[in-house]
C-alpha cells in the first residue's frame, strides 16, 4: 500500500485509486486549544495563569484555523511576551485581513515572521533558494549563511560558526525549522512546505527559484541577486522537450540582469545536460559571491567560461562529480583570494591541487571527502590562519613548506591531525606548534608511523610531552607512539580532563592514563591516579596494546559512568576487563555492567585470551555489541537491538552461552546460530518474540544439553524447540549433519500444545495458550516420539512463511503421513503441505530432499503447499519431472539449477493453470527436452493461457528446439541468456524458433564465452525494447541486419572484442545507449548519424579517454550524457 498526502486536491485526483481519497479534517476545537495552551505556555508559566489574555487568546485561536502549524508559529511567539500589549499587537496585525478562505493560515505565518529579528528574518528568507522538503545538515546551513555573509558578530570574542548555530536554535524556537533524527542518530533540520512557501513569499523580491519547465511564465523582478534553477527529469525526456527547455534558458539574460546575482543554485541530477547552456548565460556573472552545484556531474568551463574571473565568491560547494579542462588550474583557484568555505566533501573525482591554496587567506572552511590527502598537500598551510579544519599535516612531507612551525599561526584550528611525528626528532619544533595555545581545538589526532624501521623511545617521550593540547580538547587519538609511558598531561598531572573521546593505539606505554588499573607484561599492576580522573569521556578506544594483559576496574567510576562507546581491538595478551570476572560467573558479569549506565555500544576484537566477557545484552535498552575472535570461545557474536548473529568455535560446552543475558533477549526477533552447543532449553521461553531463526553448521545442535536429558535428541529436540518460538516466521538451516528427514507437525495441533519442560509454570502455560486438552497433548507426544524412532527427522512449526535449507547430503522430504494422521481426513502427499502459509522455500545442495517424488508417483502427492509463491532448488536431484509441482497455482517464481536428470514434462500445465511469471533453468541439460506436452490435455492449451513473463536459461539448444516456444509466444517479455559456454553461433533454426516469441521487450545474452556473434534476425522481433549484452568477450560487432525499430535501450558491458558501432546498428527509435568497459569502442557515429531519438548516452570511466571526450562533446546536443 502506498499513502500519498498533499495539500492540492488536483494531486489527489491524479494520483488515487478508486474511492481511496480521505480528506482530513483540522483538529477539533478541545484537542486545538490544547495544543495551543502547549505551544503557548512555558514550563513555568502558563497564560491561563493571565486572566486579561483570555478573551483576546479566544480571538487569535479563531483565526488559527484549527492548524497545527499556525498554532505552533504563532504560539511560539506569543509566549515570548505573556503581556495584553504583546498580545494585541499580534490580533490586530493587518495581515490577518489577507486570509482568503477558512484554510488559509500564511497570514498567521507571515506575522510570525514579521516579529523575528532581522537577522532570523535574512537566515529563514534564504532557504527559499532550496528545495522543498531538503534536509539541512547544521554545519552545511552556517556554512551557506557565512558565505551570504548574513551572520554578525556583535561580540569578536564568539566565534561565527556559535552565531551561525544560535541563529539555527533560534529558529527552531520559533518554529520555523524542525529538528529531525535518523536511524544512525544524524540530526537534521527541514522547514514545512508552508513555510518554504513563506520564505519564497517574502524573499521574491531578493530571490528566485524557477524550474526549468516554467522559466518563460515566471515574473522576474529587476531587484532579483540570488538565483536557484532546478532541473527535473521531465526536462530531458525527451529531445523536444530538452530543446525547448534550452531555448527557454537561452532567452533568460534577456529577462534577468545576469550581471547582478550574488547567489547561484542548481538543483538536479541532470544539470550537466544544460551545462553549455549556462555557461553562456552565466558569462557575465562576475559578481557571484556563493555557489551551490547539487546532484550532477560538471565539466567547470563549461558551466563558467570566466571562471578565474569570479574573484568575489566566498562559498564554493560541488555535490556530485567535477573536471576542470583548463590547464592553468592552480593559478585559477589561487586567485579566489576571498573564499572562505570551499566545501567538495560530496564530490567524486575530485580533481582540485590543493597544492596552491595557501594563497586563500580568507579561507575558514576546506571540507574534503576521502583520506584527506587534498589536506596534506597544501603547501605553506600556514598562511590560511583562518582555518578551522586541517585533518592531515604531514611533518616534513617536502623539504620547505612543510615544517611543523607552519602550524603555530593557526589558532582557529577546531581539527587537527599531524601525521609522520617520527620526523621530528627536538622537541623545540612540537613547543613551536603552541597547541596549548589553540583553545579552540576540539579534535587532535598524533600520529608516528608505525612501519618505520627505528624508533627513539626518549626522544619520542619528549616530542609527545611537548605536545600538550589547551583543556578545551574533546576528542584525542595517538597511534604509533614510541615511547614507554604516555604524557603527564594524560597521565600524572591531567589537563584535558573534560575529553569526551579517547583512542590510543600501537603504543608500548607501561603506564596509562587514568583508566582504572593495568597489568603489563613483565610489570606488576600500575595505579589508576586516584587523583585524577576523566570527567566526561564517552568514547574509549584501546587498539593495539601488545603488553596489556589486565585492565581492572574497582567499582562505578566518574570514567565508567559516562562511558558510551568501548572498542578494544587487537590486544594480543589480555585477559580481563572491567566488566569482566577472572571465575567467569555470570553474576558477578552482570553486576560490573552495572558501573556502565550509559555504555550503547561495544567492541572487542581480536582479543584470543580474553578469560570472560560482559552479558550481552548487558540492558533492556538499545545497546550493540561486535565481539569477534575474543576468548576461546567466540569467532563472532554480534548484537543489533532485535538481531543477535553468533559464531563460535569447535569443542564448546554450554557455558558458551553464559555471554548471553537472555532475560535481556525477550524483544529478540532475528537470531543467527553457527557452529554453537547445544541450547539449554531453560533458555528458550525467553525467546518468544523470535520470527527469524538462522541455524548453521551445527552438528551437535540436536543432541541435548546437560539436565535436558528426558526430552531426547536429535530432531525431537529440535522439534519441540520450536514451540518456544509462537512468532517464528522464517527459518533457515544449514550444514546440520545429523538431520535426515523433515516433515511438519500434524494440522490437528498447534506447536503450543507441544508438552513443555517442567521449569515452566502452570500459569505460564495457560498464558500461552497450550495445552488446552489432555488428549491433544498425547497426541502430540505420540507425533514427536514417532519422529523420534526416525532418527533425525525434523518437524516444522505450521506457521512458518519463509523455509530456507542448504547442505544436506542424506536430508529427506517425508512423503507420508504419520500413522495416527490417517483419520484426520487429509489428503495429498504429507512433505511440507501443512506449511499452509509458507511462500517462500529455498533447498540447496540437498540431493536426495525430493528422492520420494518422481513421475511415478500419484499425482495427488505433491510435496508442496499450494501457498508457495516462491521456489529455489538447487542442486536438488531424484524428482524426474515437474508434475508433482502442478498443485503450485500460486507460484510466481520457480528457479531450477543443477537438478541432475529432471525433465520439464508437466511445465505446460503449471503455466496455464498457475499464475508463474519468472522461470529460471540453468545447468540441467534435460529440462527442456522433456518440456513436450505429454497429455491430450496439455496439447489442447492455447498459448494465450501462458502468464510467463520472465524466462533465463543456459540451455540455448534445449529452449529453442521445444514447443514450449509456441506456448510462450504470446506472453513472455524478457528471455536471457547466461553462462552459455559452448555455443558460438545459433543455427538457423534457433535462429527461427527465436523469432516466434514476438512479445519479447527484452533480451540479453550474459556470460556466453564462445559466443561469436547475435543470432540474426532479431530486427524481425518488432517488440523489443532493450537489448543487453554483458561479458560476452568473443562477440566482435553487433547485426549486421540491424537492430529491431522498436528498440529504445541499448547496454553494451564488457564486451572487449566490439570494435565500433556503426550508424546501422542504432534504430531510429533508440532513447539510451550505455557502453561500460569496452576499450575497444573509441568512436560513436557522426552526430548526424546518431538517432534523432536518443535521450540519454552513458560511458562508464573504463572505456577508452578518446570515446569519453568524443561523447562529452554531444553534451548540449543529446540530453542526458554522462562520460
Amino acid at each position: 500500500m502506498v499513502i500519498v498526502t498533499t495539500r492540492m486536491s488536483d494531486v489527489a485526483k491524479m494520483v488515487k485509486t478508486g474511492d481511496s481519497q480521505i480528506q482530513l479534517d483540522r483538529l477539533g476545537a478541545k484537542n486545538f486549544r490544547d495544543f495551543f495552551d502547549a505551544c503557548v505556555s512555558t514550563k513555568h508559566e502558563s497564560w491561563s495563569d493571565h486572566p486579561e489574555l483570555i478573551e483576546i487568546g479566544e480571538e487569535i485561536m479563531v483565526k488559527l484555523k484549527c492548524s497545527p502549524l499556525a498554532a505552533k508559529t504563532v504560539g511560539r511567539l506569543l509566549r515570548k511576551q505573556l503581556t495584553l500589549e504583546h498580545w494585541r499587537r499580534v490580533l490586530e496585525s493587518k495581515e490577518w485581513e489577507l486570509q482568503t478562505s477558512d484554510n488559509d493560515i500564511m497570514p498567521a505565518l507571515k506575522i510570525s515572521y514579521d516579529y523575528l529579528p532581522l537577522n532570523l528574518k535574512q537566515c529563514f528568507s534564504y532557504c527559499a533558494l532550496f528545495p522543498e522538503d531538503y534536509e539541512f545538515d547544521s554545519k552545511e546551513l552556517v556554512h551557506f549563511w557565512i558565505g551570504l555573509d548574513v551572520l554578525h558578530l556583535g561580540d569578536q570574542s564568539i566565534r561565527i560558526e556559535d552565531v551561525g548555530k544560535s541563529y539555527l536554535i533560534d529558529l527552531v524556537n520559533y518554529g520555523f525549522f524542525k529538528k529531525n533524527e535518523k536511524d544512525n542518530g544524524r540530526h537534521y533540520y527541514v522547514i514545512h512546505d508552508l513555510l518554504h512557501e513563506l520564505a519564497m513569499k517574502v524573499s521574491r523580491y531578493d530571490c528566485l527559484s524557477i524550474q526549468i519547465s516554467k522559466v518563460r511564465s515566471v515574473h522576474i523582478p529587476p531587484s532579483v541577486r540570488h538565483l536557484s534553477i532546478f532541473v527535473e527529469n521531465k526536462d530531458v525526456e525527451d529531445i523536444i522537450t530538452y530543446k525547448d527547455c534550452e531555448k527557454d534558458l537561452d532567452a533568460l539574460d534577456k529577462r534577468l540582469q545576469i550581471e547582478n546575482i550574488r547567489t547561484l543554485m542548481l538543483f538536479g541530477e541532470n544539470v550537466e545536460s544544460f551545462s553549455k547552456t549556462f555557461g553562456n548565460l552565466f558569462k557575465k556573472a562576475r559578481a557571484l559571491r556563493a555557489i551551490f552545484l547539487s546532484g550532477a556531474s560538471y565539466i567547470v568551463e563549461d558551466m563558467w567560461q570566466n571562471f578565474s574571473k569570479l574573484v568575489h565568491l566566498r562559498y564554493l560547494r560541488i555535490k556530485g562529480s567535477y573536471h576542470f579542462l583548463e590547464t592553468d588550474l592552480p593559478g585559477t583557484i589561487s586567485r579566489l583570494y576571498h573564499l572562505k568555505i570551499l566545501d567538495i566533501k560530496d564530490s567524486r573525482d575530485c580533481p582540485i591541487p590543493s597544492r596552491y591554496l595557501s594563497n586563500l587567506v580568507s579561507m575558514q572552511h576546506f571540507l574534503v571527502p576521502g583520506n584527506n590527502s587534498l589536506h596534506s598537500d597544501i603547501l605553506n598551510v600556514g598562511n590560511l590562519k583562518l582555518l578551522r579544519e586541517l585533518r592531515r599535516f604531514e611533518a616534513k612531507k617536502e623539504n620547505k613548506g612543510f615544517e611543523l612551525k607552519q602550524l603555530a599561526e593557526l589558532l582557529e584550528l577546531e581539527v587537527l591531525g599531524i601525521y609522520n611525528l617520527e620526523k621530528v626528532k627536538v622537541k623545540e619544533e612540537a613547543v613551536a606548534i603552541k597547541l596549548i595555545q589553540k583553545h579552540h581545538l576540539q579534535d587532535l589526532v598524533l600520529d608516528w608511523d608505525i612501519n618505520r624501521s627505528n624508533k627513539d623511545p626518549i626522544g619520542e617521550e619528549n616530542i609527545l610531552e611537548s605536545l600538550m593540547p589547551h583543556s578545551n580538547l574533546c576528542k584525542l587519538s595517538i597511534t604509533g607512539h614510541g615511547g614507554d609511558t604516555c604524557p603527564s598531561w594524560l597521565g600524572m598531572n591531567l589537563s584535558v580532563k573534560t575529553l569526551e573521546s579517547l583512542r590510543v593505539s600501537n603504543v608500548s606505554w607501561k603506564t596509562f592514563p587514568p583508566l582504572g588499573e593495568m597489568w603489563f607484561v613483565g610489570e606488576h599492576c600500575k595505579s589508576c591516579i586516584p587523583e585524577q580522573s576523566f570527567k566526561k569521556l564517552k568514547r574509549l578506544e584501546l587498539e593495539k596494546v601488545p603488553k596489556l594483559i589486565k585492565w581492572v576496574g574497582n567499582g562505578p567510576s566518574d570514567l565508567f559512568s559516562h562511558l558510551e562507546v568501548l572498542v578494544i581491538n587487537e590486544c594480543p595478551e589480555l585477559m580481563e576487563l572491567p566488566f569482566s570476572h577472572c571465575a567467569g560467573y555470570e553474576q558477578d558479569v552482570e553486576d560490573n555492567m552495572t558501573w556502565f549506565p550509559k555504555l550503547e555500544k561495544l567492541q572487542i576484537t581480536d582479543c584470543p585470551k580474553l578469560s570472560s566477557l560482559p552479558c550481552v545484552p548487558w540492558s533492556s535498552s538499545t545497546c550493540r555489541a561486535e565481539i569477534v575472535q575474543a576468548g576461546s570461545d567466540i569467532e563472532r557474536l554480534s548484537f543489533r537491538g532485535h538481531i543477535l548473529e553468533i559464531k563460535g568455535k569447535d569443542t564448546l560446552d554450554s557455558a558458551f552461552w553464559r555471554v548471553l543475558a537472555f532475560h535481556n533477549l525477550s524483544k529478540l526477533q532475528v537470531l543467527q546460530v553457527t557452529t554453537c552447543p547445544p541450547l539449554s532449553l531453560v533458555h528458550l521461553e525467553k525467546l518468544s518474540s523470535l520470527e527469524h531463526l538462522w541455524i548453521n553448521d551445527m552438528g551437535d545442535a540436536f543432541c541435548s544439553a546437560e539436565g535436558d536429558g528426558q526430552y531426547g535428541a536429535n530432531g525431537q529436540r529440535l522439534t519441540r524447540l520450536f514451540s518456544y518460538f509462537p512468532n517464528l516466521l522464517i527459518f533457515r538451516m544449514f550444514k546440520c549433519e545429523k538431520l535426515t528427514g523433515l516433515g511438519v507437525v500434524g494440522l490437528h495441533k498447534r506447536m503450543e500444545a507441544l508438552p513443555r519442560p517442567p521449569s515452566i509454570s502452570v500459569n505460564q502455560v495457560e498464558e500461552a495458550q497450550v495445552g488446552q486438552h489432555e488428549q491433544q497433548g498425547a497426541r502430540a507426544e505420540e507425533e514427536i516420539a514417532a519422529a523420534a524412532t526416525s532418527e533425525g527427522v525434523l518437524l516444522l512449526p505450521h506457521q512458518l512463511q519463509d523455509l530456507s535449507i542448504s547442505d544436506y547430503q542424506n536430508l529427506v522430504l517425508c512423503p507420508g503421513l504419520l500413522d495416527h494422521d490417517e483419520d484426520e481426513g487429509r489428503t495429498g502427499g504429507g512433505g511440507l503441505q501443512g506449511l499452509s502459509s509458507l511462500t517462500s522455500l529455498w533447498i540447496q545442495r540437498c540431493p536426495r530432499f525430493l528422492s520420494s517424488y518422481s513421475s511415478s508417483s500419484s499425482s495427488s502427492c505433491f510435496p508442496f503447499p499450494t501457498s508457495l509463491e516462491y521456489l529455489y532448488l538447487i542442486g536438488v536431484e531424484g524428482m524426474e519431472t515437474l508434475l508433482p509441482l502442478s498443485n503450485l497455482t500460486s507460484l510466481t517464481e520457480l528457479l531450477i539449477r543443477e537438478c541432475g536428470d529432471l525433465k520439464g514434462e508437466g511445465l505446460q500445465s503449471l503455466l496455464a493453470q498457475g499464475r508463474l511469471t519468472k522461470l529460471t533453468v540453468r545447468e540441467t541439460p534435460k529440462f527442456f527436452a522433456g518440456s513436450e506436452p505429454s497429455l491430450p490435455r496439455e496439447q489442447e492449451l492455447p498459448s494465450s493461457s501462458s502468464k510467463l513473463q520472465e524466462l533465463g536459461t543456459d540451455d540455448v539448444a534445449g529452449l529453442l528446439a521445444a514447443p514450449i516456444c509456441a506456448f510462450l509466444s504470446s506472453s513472455l517479455t524478457e528471455l536471457n541468456f547466461s553462462g552459455v559456454k559452448e555455443v558460438e553461433r545459433f543455427t538457423k533454426e534457433q535462429e527461427e524458433t527465436l523469432q516466434l516469441l514476438t512479445s519479447l521487450e527484452r533480451i540479453g545474452f550474459s556470460y556466453c564465452d564462445k559466443l561469436q556473434c547475435l543470432p540474426a534476425g532479431l530486427h524481425r522481433l518488432s517488440n523489443l525494447k532493450r537489448l543487453d549484452i554483458d561479458t560476452c568477450k568473443a562477440i566482435c560487432s553487433l547485426p549486421k541486419d540491424g537492430l529491431p525499430g522498436s528498440l529504445q535501450e541499448l547496454v553494451i558491458n564488457d564486451c572487449q572484442g566490439i570494435r565500433s558501432i556503426h550508424k546501422e546498428c542504432l534504430p531510429n527509435s533508440l532513447q539510451k545507449l550505455e557502453i561500460r568497459r569496452c576499450p575497444g569502442i573509441r568512436s560513436l557515429p557522426k552526430v548526424e548519424y546518431l538517432p534523432i531519438s536518443l535521450r540519454e548516452l552513458v560511458v562508464g570511466n573504463r572505456n577508452s579517454e578518446e570515446l569519453r571526450r568524443h561523447c562529452r562533446k554531444l553534451i548540449g546536443t543529446i540530453p542526458i550524457v554522462r562520460a
